[in-house]
């Protein structure tokens, strides 16, 4: 693979998890409130088996496609900073956490969907409810380290113009949201609080914005000029 062809695949991978991981997170309807009795859960699950069996496989694809770009985005960082690796190391490092963190989120839902379709389902309402508890940690954990990468990238942004310094600013109000949705997954377990719900939507939509963004200008950056 000749070195162009290796950045502009390294840029496309961006595109592609911004697709991959959309697909995943609205393919299925919404879980149902944490605080949900375990049939309403199981309810949930066997009425769209096969859509959250989808999503999964979506998810867990676009965490090993967001690899490929955290890889090419810590080779740009790292011409950025002529080898000096301040931010890069962060960026990486955060990146591949939130990759296998995502695929990692993925299985909770996984299990349950395949449970399901097992002979005899599933009998113990206790698994259903631990199952389901733990799709919100997940999120929780998700959160955590995307804040890092988006953090790290945004000063990165700001400090070396990889990119647009208000894509910079963007980058750390995303990281701010992701931060307050770890304390908005982890404290409300009895009931999700709609008051809350753009908050944690905000994150996740910003951080597949990002990733869009910062793709799209790094392919246009790559691209030959006519």
């Amino acid at each position: 693979m000749s070195a162009r062809v290796y950045r502009r695949v390294g840029a496309i991978s961006g595109l592609l998890y911004v697709v991959l991981v959309l697909l995943s997170g609205f393919v299925a309807p919404q879980q149902p409130r944490i605080d949900s009795a375990p049939s309403t859960t199981l309810a949930w699950v066997h009425s769209h088996r096969v859509v959250l069996q989808v999503a999964m496989i979506l998810g867990l694809c676009a965490a090993a496609v967001f690899l490929w770009f955290v890889g090419y985005l810590r080779h740009v960082l790292n011409a950025a900073e002529d080898g000096g690796e301040s931010l890069s190391p962060i960026v990486f490092g955060s990146g591949i956490a939130v990759a296998v963190i995502a695929a990692i989120s993925a299985l909770p839902v996984a299990m349950l969907a395949f449970m399901d379709g097992q002979s005899g389902g599933i009998r113990d309402p206790t698994v259903v409810r631990m199952l389901g508890d733990l799709n919100q940690v997940c999120f929780a954990a998700s959160c955590a380290v995307t804040a890092v990468f988006v953090g790290s990238l945004g000063l990165a942004m700001l400090s070396r113009g990889i990119a647009a310094p208000w894509l910079g600013w963007v980058c750390l109000v995303v990281a701010v949201l992701n931060a307050v949705s770890i304390w908005i997954a982890l404290t409300f377990s009895s009931y999700h609080g709609k008051g809350w719900t753009p908050i944690a939507f905000g994150a996740f939509i910003g951080f597949a914005v990002i990733v869009l963004i910062t793709s799209g200008s790094l392919l246009r950056r790559e691209s030959p000029s006519p």
